[in-house]
């Protein structure tokens, strides 16, 4: 019996060693992020996207993938995302049965990946962002 209960001390320790994913990020009304987007899409490239109110309110290319995509107006605040948006993003792709929905977050529960592709026959659905920044006003 004390084998057994040893055991099972054991296994409660490995098991709170284990990593597990931080909590989604405690998201402010205010923040600016820096993120590579790849998309089938205007918002393709890498960007710093600004969020005031909880609302996306400016976007800024930040290489020549986003420069030529906001040529001619072809990127809109309405193409990109605040951080509660891509959570609801990952969530909707995996009740919706994706076939790949991944997210990855950094040690203060904020964003840092997402990759989400609803079906693995077609050639133009797939979305990944990597945030490279976040800074909070």
């Amino acid at each position: 019996m004390a084998r057994r209960g040893a055991l099972v001390v054991a296994v409660a320790l490995v098991a709170g060693c284990a990593s597990s994913p931080p909590p989604p990020w405690s998201e402010p009304a205010d923040y600016t992020y820096d993120a590579t987007i790849e998309v089938f899409g205007p918002a393709s490239g890498q960007w710093r996207v600004t969020v005031r109110g909880g609302d996306v309110t400016e976007v800024e290319p930040l290489d020549d993938v986003a420069r030529f995509s906001d040529v001619d107006g072809g990127a809109t605040t309405e193409d990109f995302l605040t951080f509660a948006e891509y959570e609801q993003m990952y969530a909707d792709a995996v009740a919706g049965g994706a076939a790949t929905a991944r997210l990855t977050r950094d040690e203060s529960g904020a964003l840092s990946r997402l990759e989400v592709d609803m079906s693995a026959d077609a050639q133009d659905d797939e979305f990944t962002v990597v945030v490279t920044a976040v800074e909070v006003p």
